[in-house]
């Protein structure tokens, strides 16, 4: 155990350098903060172009919170995709960590541990604009903050496991992998319900969309910190329901999820994969 811990905190360290390419903190912490903050401001004035504020103020919430929380998906789902990249196209040393002690799994995890870290610092930013810039505020007291925790860790989990999937998908193609990986967060974001609700996707699409774990996160982090959510077909559905909804299709993603990167894994280096370049 103490083994796994060490290689864990060697993959975080050398992944947090090359994430911060070795740049003077400062610089770095303003490059992190830059990019939520644009992204909340740009949020922010397309939606009040679009409707009134007054009127829509709980539902610009909702949106706004579950879009804070899907930096989560951006930095840890993309993110672990690009390491493959890195490593293979850019520095090419994806053969050498293959041999290595550390091991790809342990190697992957620690560096999709700094991607959390960022991600967490994008929500925190994001949504201190959204509470002093645009109104965006909750009651405190009224926050149901266990069945909240345990949202906020099994979402985690799913973004940690998908983060996998996507970078087993990266061993298996050449660089095209980065503009797959952009296209599923893209997907993501617009049908697990993150800026419009899911009963606004064609009948079929919806029923899709509720078996992946962050349709439901998003819903329950609205619910458990907003005291509401934004879908009114799972407006019927019980706290302890959903959270037991979540759970369960969390875990089943995440064994998919790594069966899939192991699959996955084996397919490239029997394809000779793990080592080819594109040159590009």
């Amino acid at each position: 155990m103490s083994a796994r811990v060490g290689k864990l905190r060697s993959a975080a360290w050398l992944g947090w350098q090359i994430e911060s390419n070795w740049a003077d903190p400062f610089l770095f912490v303003v490059y992190t903060v830059a990019r939520p903050v644009a992204t909340a401001l740009i949020l922010a004035g397309m939606y009040w172009a679009v409707s009134g504020q007054a009127a829509r103020a709980q539902m610009f919430a909702g949106f706004f919170v579950a879009n804070a929380f899907h930096n989560y998906v951006t930095q840890v789902m993309i993110g672990m995709g690009w390491v493959i990249v890195e490593e293979r196209e850019d520095y090419e040393t994806l053969k050498y960590v293959y041999t290595s002690p550390i091991g790809m799994i342990n190697y992957l995890a620690g560096r999709g541990l700094v991607k959390l870290s960022l991600g967490t610092v994008s929500l925190l930013v994001t949504l201190l604009v959204g509470w002093f810039c645009v109104g965006v505020r909750w009651e405190w007291g009224a926050v149901a903050w266990i069945p909240f925790t345990l949202t906020f860790a099994i979402g985690l989990v799913a973004c940690l496991s998908a983060g996998f999937l996507v970078a087993g998908v990266g061993l298996l193609l050449p660089r095209i992998a980065v503009t797959l990986n952009e296209g599923v967060a893209i997907a993501l974001y617009l049908a697990c319900g993150v800026i419009f609700p899911i009963d606004l996707l064609p009948r079929g699409i919806q029923e899709l969309t509720l078996v992946i774990p962050f349709t439901l996160w998003y819903e329950a982090l609205r619910r458990f910190l907003l005291g509401h959510g934004s879908s009114a077909r799972l407006a019927d559905v019980s706290d302890l329901a959903m959270l037991g909804w979540l759970a369960l299709s969390t875990a089943v993603f995440s064994v998919v999820a790594l069966v899939g990167y192991r699959a996955l894994e084996t397919r490239a280096r029997k394809l000779g994969r793990l080592d080819q370049t594109t040159m590009f």
